[in-house]
């Protein structure tokens, strides 16, 4: 597998996000704290959700298979997301990856050559989640994780800011009318 550059978009990107996590009226989070450095041995509920409490974030446990763990997650800058724990043992206690991912109804007015024209635009600025039109239509916004043999917590937490992030970008350039909010 190659390896990813990040370059400077990825710092931009990063340093608003860890601020939101940061000035969260929640739980502040904390990027020094030692837990940060805990190699988790898979993804779980009780391990997402311990790293979602700690940079701020509501979430809600959803799903109908044991198999298929989902969260429904609400950041603290109000972006909604679904984490969905994937290559799960049956009772989904462990799992070997993590899928994040936001939509948006099609903006009302704006036609699909607009959506195609700001997604294609949002991936050539942006290469940390994936932007698409859905099956359904919707604008989403998706970002994937393996963690085959575990995952530092602190770095659980910078790929959600970071996503958190990205979301608000996303519907501020893409999901947003022409003209801006």
């Amino acid at each position: 597998m190659g390896r990813l550059r990040h370059g400077p978009a990825l710092g931009l990107l990063l340093v608003p996000a860890l601020a939101a996590g940061a000035a969260s009226a929640q739980a502040p989070w904390t990027p020094r704290a030692p837990e940060n450095n805990q190699l988790l041995p898979a993804f779980s509920y009780a391990a997402v959700e311990g790293v979602l409490s700690a940079i701020g974030a509501r979430y809600q446990r959803s799903g109908t298979s044991p198999a298929r763990p989902l969260l429904v997650v609400t950041f603290a800058n109000n972006r909604r997301a679904v984490i969905s724990l994937l290559t799960c043992t049956s009772d989904g206690a462990a799992c070997k990856a993590l899928g994040i991912q936001s939509s948006w109804p099609a903006p009302a007015g704006a036609g699909a050559d607009r959506i195609a024209q700001g997604i294609q635009q949002f991936n050539r600025r942006y290469s940390f989640a994936k932007a698409f039109v859905g099956a359904n239509g919707r604008p989403t916004l998706q970002r994937y994780l393996t963690g085959d043999y575990g995952f530092i917590r602190g770095d659980l937490a910078v790929n959600l800011l970071v996503f958190a992030n990205q979301a608000e970008r996303f519907a501020d350039e893409v999901i947003a009318p022409p003209g801006g909010r």
